[in-house]
C-alpha cells in the first residue's frame, strides 16, 4: 500500500467532519504519512492507518504519533495494531487512551510488558460488566494511571483492581472510575481480602452517586476509617513522631517521618520505605513496631550518606548501599541485629551485613526503594525554588525556606510551578495576612476542629483552626455607664432571679416514708383508726434537697456588620447591654457561666475571645472585656459551636445551656456558599444536641427565620423584631429556658 492510497482512504473516514475540521485534519494527517513514508516498515505504517481509519477518524494522529517510535524487529508492531484495533471496537476511547499512553508503558514496562498490558485492558471490556456499558470509563482510568502514575503496581495488581471497578461500576460507573484514578491507593496496604471488604463497605454504606464516587475515589473520612479499621498492623500515623525522635537521635539532627502514598506514582516505587533525600517516607502500616524503626533508621542512614548514595548515583549499585547503610547502623546500634534476624525470618548471616549474598536470599523487608530520580528531582526542584524564594524574600530565612518547601513536597507536591503558586499563597498569607505570635498573646490556646462538607457528605478533618484568647482587658467604662444608669432595672432583675434560687431542702407532708414524723398525719390516722375507718401510712416528712444545676456559655458575635447603627446605636453595643445584664441577673442567680466573643478570617483564624470563664468573678476586669468588644471580622460559626459543645463539656452540669447572639447568617473566606455554610452550622449544632447540650440562637437578621430552619430544625431559635429588644429579651429567654 503507497502513501496515497492511505492517504485517500483516511480523507474519505473523515468525510463526515465539517470542512475547516476535515481540512485540517487531513493536512495533519498528509505530512505525517509523508514524513512515514521514509521511515522502515512504511507499507505496515500505512495499511495499520487505514485498518484503524475504518473504524474511527479520531484513532488515526494518536496511531501515527506512536507506530514510528516502537521497536523495530521483534515483531510487536502487528499485534500491538490488532489490540489497538480490538479495544477501538469494543470502546473508542480505550482505544486511544491505548495509543495514546503506549510509550509511557514503554518505558517503564519495556516492550515485553506492552501487550500483556493492552490485553488486560481488552479482558475487561470484554467482561459482562463492560458489555452493559458500565465499565469503560475505568478501563480507560486503568490506561491512564497504570502507565505512569502508577507503574509501581504489577499488572497481576491492576487485574485484580479491575475486577474490584467491575463490582463498583454496577453501582455507579463514575465511582468505578475514581477508584482506578486514586481511590485505589487506599488499598496500597490491604490485602486483596481486605481490599474486597473495603469495597464491600463502600457499596454498603455509600447511598448517593457522590457518595460512592467520594468513598471510591479516597476523598471520603469514610473510606478513610474503613480502610483503617480493615488494616493490620502497626499505624504509622501513631508511630511517626517516635519514629521521627529515634531517627534525630541517630543522626543528631531532626528528620521528618511522611507516609510513602505521597510516592505513588513514582518510577521504580514499589510500596516500601524510601526517601527523597530529605525525608524518610514509611508504610502507612506495618506488621511490628521494630520493623519500621528499622525502615525509618535504614533511609537515615542512607540520607546520611549524602544525596549521592540515597538516590543509587556515584557507580554504586543498590545492594552496595543498602549492605553499606546496615553496617554503619550497626556500628550506632549493634543491638539492632537480632531485630532485623527477626525480620528477616532467619535468613540473615551470623555476621550480617557481611557475608550477605545477595542471589542467595529475598532483600530485606526494611530496605525499601532507592530512587534516584526522585532524589535529583527534589534536590534540583529544592535549588531553584529557594533562589527564587530568596531573591522575592530576602529576609526570610534560607533554612525556613528550604523547611517549607521540603514538607510541600513530602506532602505529594513535587510539580516546579504548582510548588512555587502554593509557596507564595503561603508566604503571603504568612506575611499580610497571619497575626504575628506577640499579638496572640501568652495565655493563647489553639484548638483543631473537623467541618461538615455537604458535597462530600463527610468531614474535612482538622480543617478549622480555633484560637482562644483573653480580650483585652485595659480599662472601659461601657459597663460601669451602663450599671449607672440602668440601675433601678438591673436590682429589678436581680430580685426576679434571686427568687429562681431552690430552698436547699424541701418539704413534703404525709409521705409513706420519710426522715421524721409527720405529727399532723399521724394524728389523723390514730383518729380514723379510733373511728373504725381504713389507716393511712402516709404519715412522715419527706425532705428532698433541691439544687439548682445549670450552666451558660455565651457567644457574641464580633462579626464586621454588627458596626451597623440601628436607630442611632451600633448592634455591637447593643449586644453587650445585654450580656451586661445577663451577667448581673447570673451574678444573682449564682448558674456558672462563661462568655465568649467570636469571629474570624478563614479556617485557620477562628477566634474566641474569652471575656469570662466558667471559673472566672465577674469582676472589674471582665467588665473591662465585655466593654471592649467590637466588631472585628467574619462568622464561621460551626468552628464556633464546636470549641463552645467542647467548653461545656468540661462541665458537670445537668442542664447546658449554648447561647448565641448574631447579628447574620454564617459566612466567612473559602467557607463555601450559603448551603455549604449552613450544613456546617447545622452539622455542629446536631453534634452538640446530641452532647446533650441545648443550643439557642438569639438573630436580628429578619431573613434569619429561612436559614435557622435549615440550620437545624430542632434548634431552638428566635428571629428579634427589633434588636433595640435584646437586653430586655435576653433575661427573659434565660429564664424559660432554665426553668
Amino acid at each position: 500500500m503507497t502513501r496515497d492510497d492511505a492517504y485517500q482512504a483516511i480523507r474519505k473516514a473523515a468525510s463526515h467532519l465539517r470542512p475547516r475540521q476535515a481540512a485540517l485534519f487531513t493536512a495533519q494527517v498528509g505530512a505525517r504519512l509523508e514524513a512515514a513514508a521514509k521511515a522502515p516498515g512504511a507499507e505496515e505504517i500505512f495499511e495499520g492507518a487505514v485498518e484503524l481509519s475504518s473504524l474511527n477518524w479520531a484513532l488515526i494522529q494518536p496511531y501515527l504519533d506512536v507506530v514510528e517510535k516502537l521497536p523495530r524487529g521483534n515483531g510487536l508492531i502487528a499485534p500491538w495494531r490488532r489490540l489497538a484495533h480490538d479495544l477501538a471496537s469494543l470502546d473508542i476511547d480505550a482505544g486511544v487512551a491505548f495509543l495514546h499512553h503506549t510509550p509511557a508503558t514503554l518505558d517503564n514496562r519495556g516492550p515485553a510488558g506492552l501487550l500483556p498490558w493492552g490485553e488486560l485492558a481488552l479482558e475487561a471490556l470484554s467482561s459482562p460488566g463492560a458489555a452493559a456499558g458500565k465499565l469503560w470509563k475505568a478501563v480507560k482510568a486503568y490506561l491512564e494511571q497504570s502507565a505512569t502514575y502508577q507503574c509501581g503496581y504489577s499488572l497481576s495488581k491492576w487485574a485484580f483492581f479491575l475486577e474490584q471497578a467491575a463490582r463498583i461500576a454496577a453501582a455507579s460507573p463514575p465511582a468505578a472510575e475514581a477508584f482506578m484514578q486514586l481511590g485505589n491507593r487506599m488499598c496500597v496496604l490491604l490485602t486483596d481480602e481486605e481490599t474486597e471488604q473495603w469495597v464491600d463497605e463502600g457499596l454498603r454504606t455509600a447511598k448517593t452517586e457522590d457518595e460512592l464516587v467520594n468513598f471510591f475515589g479516597g476523598a471520603s473520612l469514610k473510606a478513610l476509617e474503613a480502610r483503617d479499621g480493615l488494616a493490620t498492623g502497626i499505624a504509622l500515623k501513631d508511630r511517626s513522631n517516635t519514629l521521627a525522635l529515634i531517627c534525630e537521635a541517630a543522626l543528631g539532627k531532626p528528620l521528618g517521618i511522611q507516609s510513602n502514598t505521597a510516592l505513588i506514582g513514582q518510577k521504580g516505587f514499589t510500596g516500601g520505605s524510601a526517601t527523597d533525600g530529605r525525608a524518610v517516607f514509611l508504610p502507612d502500616t506495618a506488621p511490628s513496631f521494630d520493623l519500621f524503626k528499622l525502615m525509618a533508621l535504614h533511609q537515615a542512614m542512607l540520607i546520611d550518606q549524602g544525596s549521592a548514595a540515597a538516590g543509587g548515583k556515584g557507580g554504586r549499585d543498590p545492594v552496595s548501599l543498602h549492605l553499606d547503610a546496615d553496617r554503619r547502623l550497626l556500628e550506632k546500634l549493634p543491638g539492632l541485629l537480632n531485630p532485623m534476624k527477626t525480620a528477616a525470618d532467619g535468613r540473615l548471616p551470623d555476621a550480617y551485613p557481611d557475608g550477605f549474598d545477595e542471589g542467595g536470599v529475598p532483600p530485606p523487608p526494611w530496605w525499601g526503594d532507592i530512587l534516584p530520580d526522585l532524589v535529583h528531582e527534589t534536590r534540583t526542584t529544592l535549588d531553584s525554588l529557594k533562589q527564587k524564594a530568596a531573591d522575592e524574600w530576602e529576609d526570610i530565612p534560607e533554612s525556613l525556606i528550604e523547611a517549607l518547601l521540603s514538607n510541600m513536597m513530602a506532602e505529594g507536591q513535587r510539580e516546579h510551578d504548582a510548588l512555587w503558586k502554593l509557596f507564595r499563597d503561603i508566604m503571603d498569607n504568612m506575611v499580610m495576612s497571619s497575626p504575628d505570635a506577640e499579638d496572640l498573646g501568652q495565655m493563647a490556646k489553639t484548638f483543631f476542629y473537623k467541618e461538615w462538607d455537604r458535597t462530600l457528605s463527610d468531614y474535612k478533618l482538622d480543617w478549622c483552626l480555633v484560637r482562644q484568647r483573653p480580650f483585652s482587658s485595659d480599662p472601659n467604662h461601657f459597663v460601669e455607664d451602663l450599671r449607672n444608669r440602668l440601675d433601678g432595672i438591673i436590682k429589678l432583675l436581680r430580685r426576679q432571679f434571686v427568687r429562681l434560687k431552690p430552698e436547699r431542702f424541701r418539704k413534703y407532708r404525709a409521705q409513706p416514708a420519710g426522715d421524721a414524723l409527720d405529727i399532723d398525719a399521724l394524728v389523723e390516722a390514730m383518729v380514723d383508726r379510733r373511728s373504725g375507718s381504713s389507716v393511712s401510712d402516709n404519715v412522715y416528712i419527706r425532705r428532698d434537697k433541691r439544687i439548682r444545676d445549670v450552666a451558660a456559655l455565651f457567644l457574641v458575635d464580633l462579626s464586621g456588620s454588627t458596626e451597623e447603627e440601628v436607630n442611632g446605636r451600633r448592634v455591637i453595643d447593643i449586644q453587650k447591654e445585654a450580656m451586661a445584664l445577663m451577667a448581673e441577673a447570673l451574678d444573682a442567680l449564682g448558674d456558672p457561666y462563661a462568655i465568649y466573643g467570636f469571629t474570624s478570617d478563614g479556617r485557620f483564624r477562628v477566634d474566641m475571645f474569652s471575656v469570662k470563664e466558667f471559673s472566672d468573678p465577674y469582676d472589674q476586669p471582665a467588665r473591662h472585656r465585655l466593654g471592649n468588644l467590637s466588631p472585628l471580622g467574619l462568622t464561621r460559626m460551626g468552628a464556633v459551636v464546636r470549641h463552645a459543645a467542647f467548653k461545656l463539656n468540661q462541665l458537670s452540669a445537668a442542664v447546658k445551656l449554648m447561647i448565641i447572639l448574631t447579628d447574620g447568617r454564617p459566612y466567612d473566606l473559602e467557607y463555601g456558599n450559603l448551603d455549604y455554610a449552613i450544613a456546617d452550622t447545622g452539622k455542629a449544632i446536631q453534634e452538640a444536641r446530641r452532647q446533650k447540650i441545648h443550643p439557642f440562637i438569639i438573630t436580628s437578621d429578619q431573613k434569619g427565620a429561612e436559614y435557622l430552619k435549615l440550620i437545624s430544625t430542632e434548634t431552638q431559635s428566635v428571629v428579634l423584631p427589633r434588636v433595640e429588644s435584646l437586653p430586655t429579651l435576653l433575661p427573659a429567654l434565660y429564664k424559660r429556658l432554665t426553668l
